[in-house]
């Protein structure tokens, strides 16, 4: 079992250790650590994408080791390499029409479905609280920028909820890199709504 315990560390600081980490067995072990634990789906996201190049890695590795032994049945290595790069066009074509159909028409790394959805799914765990919704996302020019509400304090009925409006900066990933909270109000106030601004 990994040493590492990742419920004792916040996303962040556990992206920061998975690095450290290029072992698969131990990256795996850490992944069910976190689904038995706390099951956080960002810390399972950072364990997936550190695997995944874990696994790349030593695909790479594999291929040049390959490459490195000659042989009489070079011939067949070269037709078979070119199967396989055929077969590897026809999925890069295909996962290049999946990224394009999420993204935006500049090249942008991920669209903005992409970011409300890592959003949703992470802005909790990073908070602390619950999200009560996505009032806004927007393109910046380092990435982008997204406005949440979360609820700080419950109360019934409802509309005495106390809700926090905060900031949350991503990168062009659409990774969560910074975030800030801009003001607190209850739900019910609908003096508040009526006097804001279009766009907070």
């Amino acid at each position: 079992m990994a040493d590492l315990d990742p419920g004792e560390h916040t996303i962040d600081e556990l992206r920061d250790e998975l690095d450290d980490i290029d072992d698969r067995e131990t990256l795996e072990e850490l992944r069910e650590a976190e689904t038995d634990g706390e099951d956080r789906t960002g810390a399972k996201e950072a364990i997936n994408e550190r695997l995944d190049t874990v696994t790349d890695d030593e695909g790479d590795g594999d291929d040049e080791d390959g490459s490195e032994s000659g042989g009489d049945g070079d011939d067949e290595d070269e037709e078979s390499e070119e199967e396989s790069d055929d077969e590897e066009d026809g999925d890069d074509e295909e996962s290049d029409s999946d990224e394009s159909a999420g993204s935006s028409q500049d090249g942008d790394a991920v669209g903005i479905v992409e970011v409300r959805d890592h959003v949703r799914q992470s802005a909790s765990d990073l908070i602390g609280r619950p999200l009560d919704g996505i009032v806004e996302i927007e393109r910046t020019d380092d990435g982008w920028r997204a406005l949440t509400e979360i609820i700080e304090r419950r109360s019934v009925p409802d509309t005495q909820d106390i809700l926090g409006r905060y900031a949350l900066d991503l990168d062009d990933a659409g990774r969560i890199i910074g975030y800030r909270r801009l003001e607190r109000y209850r739900r019910g106030d609908t003096k508040r709504d009526e006097e804001a601004p279009a766009g907070g």
